[in-house]
């Protein structure tokens, strides 16, 4: 196992909570130094409601009533509320005795009397018959996947991905990664003990993947680590950039002529904006390639509950598709679960997911209604540089606490994902 020791202090000047150093206590190796840019922003956030209530101890009355946090990824933070079918459907699960609740809908009891049906004893409250998930929640996520890519379904469902790490200096393990990317991915390939290979995505035109900025980041990282993966993000978190299929395509060439493993992040495929943009799943298109990539190409695509529509980050459910994988390694992807059982009401909440209400079902009207609801962007005209520059701070981070302080909106600063440029973003 490795622990991981982070040392918080106050820098004085910008009032900024600051990580100094990562130790892992099994090698001693400082990791790295990395500032937590956000913690600042929400600590304040948490600290003015308090003050709202008693109309500012400091004397200060804020023009608004609460804070919105947009920063953390958390749907439910920012105020969403969750989808009645998915939560009823729980409830009835928890509280069997609801199933003879008339008040709620009947395909919603339905529902839940035939996930309790596949629950050790007809309760949540055991463990899960597999340790790769429930044959019936698994059966839904194959038939969700074959509707989804025209029929198309291979691979083995496990719950959780466990990534190990090998080798050291020239050897270490790298995996190539967008920037932007999602803020919390640096620190954990620190703490796997996993080389980040970054590769710029290109803003000129939309986020898009560059085969250019790959081969340079590969040859870049050669010498320095062993690249063995390249991770994608589709649609883009956090840019929300829709990859076509020509560049799903040159980067599955790409990951076949460079040996690499295909790490395909899918969670928002449920959140596509934009005119004439729409998801396809990387599987789908390697797929269509033909055999020369569709039987060689290792991918690994991830889908969770906590992204998109459903947004519940804290059941902490998902799933991941293997593809191509040498048959020793998908072996020992299975003896890892031998020990555990995952959580049954996770489990349940992705088969919600990936099995919604269709039409006809009594409550798919208030299901396709709430689950299909569009996202707008304000735009505001930010400060003069020179404020942000007199204080120390970067001008997207300057712009999220004044925007906290004077709206009362949580955002997170472009920064935090890796973006370092001329260019100031916010998310």
């Amino acid at each position: 196992k490795r622990w991981v020791v982070q040392h918080w202090v106050k820098n004085s000047k910008t009032g900024n909570v600051e990580v100094k150093i990562s130790c892992s206590l099994r090698t001693g190796q400082i990791v790295k130094e990395r500032p937590a840019l956000r913690i600042k922003i929400d600590r304040e956030g948490r600290t003015i409601q308090p003050n709202l209530r008693g109309f500012s101890s400091q004397g200060a009355n804020k023009p608004f009533k609460k804070v919105i946090d947009v920063s953390s990824d958390d749907p439910h933070r920012t105020g969403m509320a969750p989808i009645s079918f998915v939560r009823q459907v729980l409830a009835v699960c928890l509280y069997p005795e609801l199933l003879e609740e008339n008040t709620l809908p009947l395909d919603v009891r339905q529902r839940a009397k035939r996930l309790l049906g596949v629950c050790s004893g007809g309760s949540v409250g055991s463990y899960s018959t597999a340790t790769s998930g429930l044959p019936l929640v698994k059966k839904s996520i194959a038939d969700f996947i074959m509707k989804r890519d025209n029929g198309i379904f291979l691979g083995i469902l496990l719950l959780v991905l466990h990534l190990m790490a090998s080798g050291t200096g020239v050897t270490q393990t790298g995996v190539l990664t967008p920037v932007p990317c999602p803020h919390t991915l640096p620190m954990l390939t620190d703490m796997s003990g996993v080389k980040l290979v970054p590769y710029q995505l290109k803003e000129e035109a939309g986020w898009t993947v560059e085969l250019e900025e790959l081969q340079q980041a590969l040859a870049t990282a050669r010498g320095d680590c062993e690249p063995r993966a390249i991770y994608i993000s589709n649609p883009g978190n956090p840019t929300g950039h829709v990859q076509d299929r020509k560049t799903m395509e040159r980067v599955i060439r790409f990951a076949a002529a460079e040996g690499l493993v295909l790490l395909a992040e899918e969670v928002n495929q449920d959140s596509v904006y934009g005119q004439g943009k729409y998801f396809i799943s990387y599987k789908k298109v390697l797929f269509e390639m033909g055999k020369k990539y569709a039987e060689k190409v290792e991918l690994i695509s991830l889908h969770s509950i906590s992204s998109g529509p459903m947004g519940e980050c804290g059941l902490r459910g998902g799933y991941m598709e293997v593809l191509n994988i040498d048959p020793a390694v998908c072996k020992y992807l299975r003896n890892i679960q031998l020990t555990s059982s995952p959580a049954v009401i996770s489990q349940l909440a992705l088969e919600v997911m990936v099995n919604p209400p269709t039409p006809g079902d009594l409550s798919y009207k208030t299901y396709a209604r709430v689950s299909h609801k569009q996202a707008f962007i304000a735009e505001r005209n930010c400060c003069s540089p020179h404020e942000f520059q007199m204080l120390g701070l970067q001008a997207d981070v300057f712009y999220c606490q004044k925007l906290l302080e004077e709206e009362g909106v949580c955002l997170g600063a472009g920064c935090e994902n890796g973006q370092d440029d001329q260019n100031h973003h916010i998310r």
